[in-house]
C-alpha cells in the first residue's frame, strides 16, 4: 500500500507539472514581451530630446524668421530647442541654421556675454547658393577663451539684406532677418561620462539628446550622418531628433559643407 500511495503521488505530480507548464512557458514569453517593448519604449524615449530644469531665457529675434530677401521657400530658422537654450560640454560649440535661398549679401554671426552685453565674438559668413542647413563652429584660434561652464552667451546670426530700393546699400538694415539663441557651457555628470565611453557611436546622440545636451547631440549625430548619409538608424535618429523639438520642417533639408552652397 505504501508503494502504491508513493505511485499514485508521483502519477499526480506529473499530470500537474504537465499542466502547469504550458502556463509557465506563456507567462515566460509574455515576460520577455514586455521586456523587449520596455527597452524599445525606452530606446524611442532617449530618441526625444529632454530639455535641462531650468527657466528658459527670454527669446528676443526669435527661432525663425522671413525676410524681403528671401527667395525660396521656408524662413531662416536655427536648429535649436523650443526654449531657444542649447547647453554644450564644449568651449567651442557648433552651431546649426536652416538657411533658405536669398540676395544677401553675408550671414553675420555674433556671440556675447549675456551678463553685460559685450561682443566676445563675430565673424562674416558666406552665404550658400542653394537652400539647405549650415554650421559654425567657434574656432579656438579665433577666440581668446574658450566659452566658460555654467555662464550663458547670446548669440545672433543676422542675413545682411540690402533695401528692394538700394539693392547695393547693405548698410540699410531695414531688410535684414535675424534669429538668435543662447548658449551655456555645462560638465558631465560622472554616470553620463561612463555611458558615453561604453556606448556604440551611434547611440552617442540620444545619450547627449537624453541628458538635455543639445550642441552636442546634434553636432555628433551630424558628423555621423555625414560619414553615412545613407543609414537608415542615423536618419531615423535625425527625424526623432528634430521632431521632438519641433523641428519638422527642418528634417527633410539637405546637410551642406560648413557655410557653402556644397552639399554633403
Amino acid at each position: 500500500m505504501k508503494f502504491a500511495f508513493s505511485g499514485k503521488t508521483l502519477l499526480v505530480s506529473l499530470c500537474l507539472g504537465l499542466a502547469i507548464a504550458p502556463n509557465l512557458v506563456s507567462e515566460v514569453k509574455g515576460q520577455k514581451q514586455q521586456l523587449t517593448r520596455s527597452k524599445n519604449l525606452a530606446w524611442q524615449v532617449s530618441q526625444s530630446y529632454q530639455p535641462p530644469d531650468r527657466g528658459a531665457p527670454a527669446i528676443t529675434a526669435g527661432g525663425a524668421s522671413r525676410g524681403g530677401c528671401i527667395e525660396s521657400a521656408g524662413v531662416l530658422t536655427s536648429l535649436m530647442p523650443q526654449n531657444n537654450l542649447g547647453l554644450t560640454i564644449t568651449g567651442y560649440p557648433t552651431f546649426f541654421w536652416y538657411v533658405p535661398q536669398s540676395r544677401a549679401k553675408a550671414l553675420e554671426f555674433k556671440l556675447l556675454d549675456s551678463k553685460n552685453g559685450r561682443i566676445i565674438y563675430q565673424k562674416t559668413l558666406a552665404v550658400p547658393k542653394n537652400s539647405g542647413i549650415v554650421s559654425f563652429t567657434l574656432p579656438k584660434d579665433e577666440l581668446s577663451a574658450p566659452l566658460e561652464v555654467g555662464k550663458m552667451y547670446h548669440w545672433f546670426l543676422t542675413m545682411v539684406c540690402s533695401s528692394k530700393q538700394n539693392e547695393e546699400d547693405i548698410t540699410d538694415k531695414s531688410g535684414n532677418v535675424i534669429v538668435d539663441g543662447w548658449v551655456e557651457r555645462t560638465e558631465l555628470s560622472p554616470s553620463l561620462v561612463n555611458k558615453l565611453k561604453n556606448a556604440a557611436p551611434s547611440d552617442r546622440p540620444a545619450l547627449y539628446a537624453a541628458a538635455g545636451i543639445w550642441h552636442d547631440s546634434l553636432t555628433t549625430l551630424v558628423e555621423l550622418l555625414r560619414q553615412k548619409p545613407n543609414d537608415r538608424n542615423l536618419k531615423n535618429q535625425w527625424k526623432n531628433l528634430l521632431e521632438s523639438v519641433g523641428l519638422n520642417v527642418i528634417v527633410e533639408k539637405p546637410l551642406l559643407n560648413c557655410c557653402t552652397s556644397e552639399p554633403n
